[in-house]
């Protein structure tokens, strides 16, 4: 009995720091703004070491990265790929991946001037006025962070969170 209840309220813990930082976001008041406080509430939520984005580079996305590089907190942590190889990864739209092994493919994601150890990412796909274009990455030196068989459906919440309220800013 009491292994469940600890399960029970480790779940509500980390649904609650979800829960906090999609609220958090609604105080965003620019496009810039939004990602400052995306990436400094995960860090803190959840204390993920390595948090940056990543955008396509199609027409929707480039506005996006344009604010961005503006933000002293934000310009080292973006990166701009092809949408070509943004659409490989993403190939199953809205759905985060996880990952804890090969990580090779996904080092395109980061930042060109970033070097992040990481030994496992979260890598949480969103959208920008309706087309998958971004991401955010949450990467960390511990391997057992982030594995495939992981539940995803609060990342992909606050990733709907993250879509609407950019939507809203530009």
């Amino acid at each position: 009995m009491k292994k469940k209840e600890n399960l029970e309220h480790i779940n509500s813990k980390i649904s609650s720091g979800f829960e906090k930082i999609e609220r958090k976001l609604l105080e965003a008041k620019n496009v810039a703004g939004l990602f400052e406080i995306l990436f400094e509430e995960i860090e803190k939520e959840f204390q993920v070491p390595f948090v940056w984005l990543t955008l396509s580079d199609n027409a929707k996305a480039l506005p996006v990265a344009e604010a961005l590089k503006s933000s002293e907190a934000l310009k080292e942590r973006l990166n701009l790929i092809k949408q070509e190889k943004f659409q490989e990864i993403f190939y199953s739209g809205l759905k985060p991946i996880l990952v804890n092994k090969n990580l090779k493919p996904y080092y395109k994601l980061f930042p060109a001037n970033q070097k992040y150890f990481v030994k496992s990412m979260a890598m949480v796909p969103f959208k920008i006025k309706g087309e998958v274009a971004a991401c955010w990455n949450n990467g960390d030196s511990d391997q057992s962070r982030y594995a495939p068989d992981m539940e995803t459906s609060l990342l992909q919440k606050l990733s709907h969170a993250v879509s609407k309220r950019l939507d809203d800013l530009i």
